[in-house]
């Protein structure tokens, strides 16, 4: 008797392929469903409530005007629904210690300040006051345009501040013939906040020492501010042992002339003596006086 042989290895393979085809349509199925019922689920949970965002671009440390606020429907849960607003008048006068995106919501964490109508808040959103904290304080100075970038500055640039004090050199200093009385210059304080400005008055943040130091130099009279902007990245801390200027430091560094007197010598300078308009008329060799020949007179027209 034959036996009839059968190669069942492809009948196999076949079913193999449409079991894996029958499980991924199956995963496919369930992630769908279950991605439709997480969906509405979060739908469910989160209400639809009319919120205050940005209708535009708003800077740091500016107050809030009312065109910058808009009114929209925001989905509200768990992980949006602190601090939120619904009002936007309440929010108008107020100053916002981060810079906000349009359409972004305005959440009252994200004010510097929560009294309407302030122009500043000395600490940001992110500073607490503690018992080691920094005692922070707004200070005011008094620079003109020419000596603070044109008069160009705003509120939240960074700048540093050049102070520049007459020293007095006393008699005994003076009379060795070294040094004398004039005006010094140096950059003395760094990375200063512009928290504020009115014209020429600007108001820093500067802490209790620095505030100190500042209120000192300008009742004395004696000194005088600078302030210069920073690159909003550059937070570094500069060594100033070796800056410092005074006039013939500079003299000397760039090789400026010094002027020298003209003519030399320590007298005045020689006047000619005065030109006589009519010359008298002077003797002749002879001793007989000599007659000045008149002037023609001019033509007459009839």
């Amino acid at each position: 008797m034959e036996l009839e042989y059968k190669d069942n290895r492809r009948r196999g393979t076949f079913i193999i392929v449409i079991g894996l085809l029958l499980a991924l349509v199956a995963g496919g199925a369930a992630f769908f469903l279950m991605n439709q019922a997480a969906q509405q689920a979060s739908s469910a949970g989160a209400q639809k409530v009319a919120l205050v965002v940005a209708a535009r671009a708003i800077p740091a440390r500016k107050p809030i005007e009312a065109a910058d606020l808009v009114v929209r429907e925001v989905p509200v849960d768990g992980t949006n629904a602190q601090g939120i607003v619904t009002n936007a008048e309440e929010l108008v006068g107020k100053v916002l210690a981060v810079t906000l995106l349009e359409g972004q919501l305005v959440t009252t964490n994200l004010l510097a300040s929560s009294v309407s109508g302030s122009d500043f808040s000395i600490l940001d959103a992110t500073e607490t006051v503690s018992e080691d904290s920094e005692a922070w304080r707004a200070a005011s100075i008094t620079v003109p345009d020419e000596r603070a970038v044109g008069g160009t500055l705003k509120p939240g640039q960074m700048v540093d501040v050049f102070v520049t004090a007459t020293v007095n050199v006393p008699q005994e200093l003076l009379d060795e013939g070294v040094y004398y009385t004039d005006k010094s210059t140096k950059l003395t304080y760094q990375n200063m906040l512009v928290l504020s400005r009115q014209g020429t008055y600007y108001i820093l943040k500067a802490s209790l020492p620095v505030a100190e130091e500042i209120s000192h130099l300008q009742a004395s009279g004696t000194a005088a501010f600078s302030l210069v902007l920073r690159p909003e990245i550059d937070t570094r801390v500069i060594d100033t042992t070796k800056l410092g200027e005074t006039t013939n430091l500079i003299i000397t560094r760039y090789g400026l002339p010094v002027p020298e007197t003209y003519p030399a010598g320590k007298g005045p300078i020689a006047t000619a003596p005065p030109i006589e308009s009519n010359p008298r008329p002077q003797p002749s060799p002879s001793g007989s006086p000599t007659t000045a020949v008149p002037e023609p007179s001019a033509p007459t027209i009839p």
